[in-house]
């Protein structure tokens, strides 16, 4: 049986560089995540957020909590996907298929983990926002 029948990877340049590119927009995403993260740092801390409601400061401190889950999963994505890198430079030195699919196939789990955290972070957002924006102050002088 030839190789590249028993699968739908095979370990040449151009799909290298797929995955590599592949590999580069995760880096991006993430590194994006990260400036997201520390702007909702800063916005949950803030002064803007009217005076005397229920809850209020409990809540955000919920939400600053999850927040620093979502920093370290972050953090832990982005080492995840620089080590992937060698990873993939490394398939062109495998001598079985087993090797290659092994690398294809962790690189697909990767790949899922981060579309995992960017659907849990937007929901997360879109919370955050919808609770928080109709309690922002309107004027620096309300209380």
């Amino acid at each position: 049986m030839n190789r590249n029948t028993s699968r739908n990877f095979s370990a040449n340049e151009k799909e290298i560089a797929r995955l590599l590119k592949e590999n580069s927009r995760w880096k991006e995403r993430l590194a994006f995540f990260k400036e997201e993260i520390n702007f909702l740092n800063l916005y949950l801390s803030a002064d803007i957020f009217q005076k005397n409601i229920l809850n209020l400061y409990e809540r955000l401190q919920l939400f600053y909590d999850e927040l620093q889950n979502f920093k370290l999963e972050c953090l832990d994505l982005t080492t995840r996907v620089h080590n992937h890198r060698y990873d993939i430079e490394g398939i062109l030195e495998c001598e079985d298929i087993s090797c290659e699919v092994f690398y294809h196939e962790e690189h697909l789990k990767l790949k899922e983990s981060v579309l995992n955290f960017a659907r849990k972070f937007r929901k997360f957002k879109l919370e955050v926002y919808s609770y928080t924006g109709r309690l922002l102050r309107r004027t620096s002088k309300e209380h």
